[in-house]
């Protein structure tokens, strides 16, 4: 073998190894930029769940039509059309303080276990089987259509929206398929609650938590209790 092959040989093994070395580099490079970005994301992300346990309040039969609290009326009243301007509603009975003041209730503790602030929450109730009597009904996709059972007028905000880590907030009001349970016949509603909010980067997060809710109409103060039970599964957006 002559100098000069030996000479080309050796400047093609310089330039392989020279290669590898980039790419070696490189591959570094992108791996450790990627678990930069996996430890910032992880820092950012919410983690929401309620309290596991349960909570009972008083209840209260108004005469409200179609209307339903935090719903516009026009809106609700395309669902509700139907319903008589003396139907009524089940509505949580806040305290009436000595002073004339209105006390409002609130039920649940929604926590935020995560490293970063939950912002935008909202919660929808989805009823999965509903007890009337002594039946018991499995709330199908059909039957989700229909207006008590519907997703979006279920959707609602816990009292604050933006949860820091380490923080909580309580729920209040009650699903439509209670509030225009008019009838009164609904005893028991197996479910999930599907709670939602966004990260300070607007990635959505996803938690699934089962529940349990129960009524007393016909005791002489009516009420329900609402059961917050284990988280079913959680997600994220990327």
């Amino acid at each position: 073998m002559t100098l000069l092959e030996l000479g080309i040989i050796s400047q093609i093994l310089l330039t392989i190894i020279t290669f590898t070395g980039i790419s070696i580099s490189l591959y570094l490079s992108v791996k450790a930029l990627r678990e930069v970005q996996a430890d910032r994301r992880q820092r950012q992300n919410p983690h929401l769940a309620f309290e596991i346990g349960g909570a009972r309040f008083p209840v209260e039969f108004i005469k409200a039509g179609y209307t339903i609290p935090g719903i516009r009326p026009d809106f609700a009243k395309k669902f509700f059309n139907d319903l008589p301007d003396d139907a009524e509603s089940v509505r949580i009975k806040n305290r009436v303080l000595g002073d004339g003041n209105i006390e409002f209730i609130y039920y649940g503790h929604l926590n935020n276990y995560g490293l970063g602030p939950a912002l935008e929450t909202k919660i929808t109730w989805v009823a999965e089987k509903v007890k009337i009597g002594a039946e018991t009904f499995v709330i199908d996709e059909m039957k989700l259509q229909e207006p008590r059972y519907n997703l979006r007028l279920n959707t609602m905000p816990p009292k604050h929206q933006h949860i820091q880590p380490g923080d909580a907030t309580e729920f209040g009001g009650l699903p439509v398929f209670i509030q225009k349970d008019t009838e009164k016949k609904v005893t028991e509603v197996n479910g999930v609650l599907v709670i939602r909010c966004k990260d300070v980067s607007r990635r959505e997060h996803t938690a699934l938590q089962d529940f349990y809710l129960k009524t007393g109409y016909k005791d002489s103060q009516p009420w329900v209790h609402v059961t917050f039970l284990g988280i079913r599964s959680a997600s994220e957006e990327d």
